[in-house]
């Protein structure tokens, strides 16, 4: 998908996915994080189904970026996770989110399980691999 394309598309699932991260009743297959200048909310994300997803939406003053550990790789249930990911020697980083409400989204559904991942803010994009926080979250696949 071309680069231009993937803004308005995740703008789109985003605003269709706003109530499923503050509905506490169980997992949906979509769930929306805000990133904030020093928190992750929510810090776990609850998702379920074969098509489920997280989008990431970066309300900071920070440019912010997703890692992964490598393992999660085999948890994707697709081999190619660009455009928005890519495999970084020992993590799965993101593109970068520049802030002002822009988004990133997982590359494809992740298998049922656990996964730890970090959000990186950085007050430059030159600074993307001196971050001045790092912020944990979780994301919960149910069955």
């Amino acid at each position: 998908m071309q680069p231009s394309r993937v803004a308005p598309l995740l703008l789109s699932i985003q605003l269709a996915c706003l109530g499923c991260a503050s509905d506490s009743s169980g997992p949906h297959s979509h769930a929306v994080v805000q990133i904030n200048n020093m928190h992750l909310a929510p810090q776990v994300a609850a998702v379920s189904g074969p098509k489920n997803s997280v989008i990431w939406t970066n309300w900071s003053s920070s440019v912010a970026t997703v890692h992964f550990p490598t393992s999660i790789a085999s948890a994707f249930v697709c081999d190619d996770l660009r455009p928005l990911f890519v495999d970084n020697g020992d993590r799965i980083e993101s593109v970068q989110a520049l802030g002002d409400n822009e988004s990133l989204s997982t590359p494809c559904a992740l298998k049922p399980g656990n996964y730890t991942y970090e959000v990186w803010l950085s007050p430059s994009r030159m600074d993307r691999e001196n971050p001045q926080l790092k912020i944990k979250g979780q994301i919960q696949v149910a069955h």
